[in-house]
């Protein structure tokens, strides 16, 4: 990730304190998804240095936007049509403190603590009201800590950022909660062929798999650990073919393989909701 060193030095300041369309132009159909708020609690953010009532956090408004009524305007990019928040989910069985700090092109403008109880979850306010891309930290109150690049780009209408304590206590942070996806295979070998599926991030592969798909239509399932872009890698017996892959909501893409003489080639679409 490119924003590391950035990432690195929120970090430290932690410790001290709806249909849907074809992004591929296509205008393809896709299935039919409904976004829904949930309904946060909203606080309104001032324009001079403010104290939070909920976190008592004390901040300055940064140089770069403008916390504006319930959301940050980043000056010049286009809005967001629908709320863009953050939803904390604990799946531990004890209850865990989770704070979590956004920042624009270095200026922190939003830090928030929330106490979830053991198998619960937590949703925040409105945080953002433009289509950019914003720096995330998330620490937890032993100082477990992890960080993540939220990119919103233009035509993703209802983002959410996700935030997870997960069952084995490692935290993680994304554009939706933990999936299980597949990718459609049609193979148009007249006999079965292994097929390897991997899916890699920033920290390297996240998910790989093995399955023999007979001859003709078929899937292959995979887990999804949080949703985010990574890069997917479908390898067959006689070569390999790579494609982007997103895992977010109302923004997942759909791929499909076509096995050909025992080659690999992946078309993807990636629909998103209106």
């Amino acid at each position: 990730m490119h924003r590391r060193a950035l990432l690195a030095a929120l970090g430290s300041s932690l410790l001290g304190a709806a249909g849907c369309l074809s992004d591929d132009g296509s205008g393809g159909p896709a299935a039919t998804a409904t976004p829904t708020d949930p309904s946060p609690t909203r606080t309104t953010h001032e324009r001079t240095r403010t104290t939070d009532r909920q976190t008592g956090t004390t901040r300055e408004t940064p140089s770069t936007g403008t916390p504006t009524g319930d959301a940050y305007v980043v000056p010049g990019a286009k809005r967001i049509l629908g709320p863009a928040g953050a939803d904390v989910r604990n799946a531990t069985g004890e209850a865990a403190t989770v704070t979590v700090a956004v920042a624009y092109e270095g200026d922190r403008f939003y830090e928030r603590t929330f106490d979830v109880g053991a198998g619960a979850e937590a949703a925040s306010e409105t945080i953002v009201a433009s289509h950019a891309t914003y720096d995330v930290v998330v620490e937890t109150g032993d100082g477990r800590r992890t960080t993540y690049e939220w990119s919103i780009p233009e035509n993703w209408h209802w983002p959410r950022l996700t935030v997870l304590v997960a069952e084995d206590g490692s935290v993680r942070a994304g554009c939706a909660w933990p999936s299980e996806q597949s990718v459609a295979v049609e193979n148009a070998d007249g006999s079965a062929r292994d097929l390897t599926l991997t899916l890699s991030g920033d920290d390297g592969t996240v998910v790989e798999t093995t399955e023999t798909v007979p001859a003709g239509e078929g899937s292959v399932a995979f887990d999804v650990p949080i949703g985010d872009e990574y890069d997917l890698r479908v390898e067959a017996t006689d070569g390999a073919d790579t494609a982007s892959y997103a895992a977010c909501y109302c923004r997942t893409t759909r791929a499909t393989v076509e096995i050909r003489e025992g080659v690999p080639h992946i078309d993807t679409v990636l629909p998103v909701c209106e």
